[in-house]
């Protein structure tokens, strides 16, 4: 997939037209910025046992086709060469910035038509026979070499630090990860949203769930509390993203999108880009949920 780049010409028939542009690209600081997101480009899945197969696919239902590594499929049209920073408390509901007073995001409204973020969806699969009925499959994120090694890749720049990665599951299980435990230096980080008068803080999001925004605590956690290693579960603190039944096809979607509230969204991120994949792990338990 191309990287966006974007060249803007413009010319100045006076030096005050020249002020005034330079005025509003410094109000347009952050969360008017466009981020080039990267591939998005396939799934794997192994479990922990021989007897079980995590079986990965772009489609469901009786057209789902297991395969090694299944293509994502997008399920919006949003370029995911160009986004532009939004906010969300559950991955229902966005919204996104329409102006700013002060270089500061003030104005917003919800997200129609799924634009500005990144939406796909893949299928997920546990076969096996000869298990017990209590028999399921709990399921991590996996950066196993194996399985293609880390889930982000070619970090070039800060766009990883204001990122995240959210994950839908059949039967309402729902995540939203921080791509990156890091900071942008100081310099770089902006806490310019206010809303209700209020500036927001480092932790937190707006919520548009109800009639109204409100700010909320960052749902957000780290990639790490839910991914193995090529060893598999070696450490009991990581927890399960979802629990399968065996035999019985599972939809995912897959979220990418720029917390537009993270202080770490600011103009550094512009035109930077990263790759990643999805690699899911299942861990077989035949103990009773």
């Amino acid at each position: 997939m191309a990287r966006g780049k974007h060249i803007w010409k413009t010319a100045y028939l006076a030096v005050t037209s020249a002020v005034v542009a330079m005025s509003f690209v410094a109000a347009t600081y952050a969360w008017f910025s466009s981020n080039s997101i990267v591939q998005t480009d396939y799934v794997t899945g192994r479990a922990d046992t021989d007897t079980v197969e995590l079986q990965v696919s772009s489609s469901g239902g009786g057209s789902f086709e297991a395969q090694e590594r299944a293509p994502i499929s997008q399920v919006n049209s949003t370029s995911a060469e160009q986004l532009l920073p939004v906010s969300t408390a559950d991955l229902d509901s966005f919204v996104f910035s329409t102006g700013t007073v002060d270089n500061a995001a003030v104005s917003f409204v919800k997200v129609e038509n799924e634009r500005y973020y990144y939406h796909g969806r893949v299928y997920l699969r546990a076969v096996a026979e000869g298990h017990s009925e209590n028999a399921k499959l709990r399921i991590y994120l996996d950066n196993a070499e194996e399985s293609g090694g880390a889930l982000f890749q070619n970090r070039k720049g800060y766009m990883a630090n204001a990122a995240r990665l959210g994950l839908k599951f059949d039967g309402g299980n729902r995540h939203i990860l921080r791509v990156s435990e890091e900071s942008n230096p100081d310099a770089n980080r902006a806490f310019n949203t206010v809303l209700n008068g209020s500036k927001l803080g480092d932790d937190q999001v707006i919520d548009s769930s109800g009639d109204s925004l409100r700010a909320v605590g960052d749902p957000s956690e780290s990639l790490a509390a839910y991914t193995v290693g090529a060893e598999g579960l070696t450490d009991n603190s990581v927890k399960p993203l979802f629990t399968m039944n065996l035999n019985q096809i599972y939809e995912v979607d897959i979220y990418f999108y720029m917390e537009g509230c993270d202080p770490d969204c600011s103009d550094v991120t512009q035109l930077d880009a990263l790759d990643f994949h999805l690699s899911f792990y299942g861990i077989l338990t035949e103990e009773a949920e």
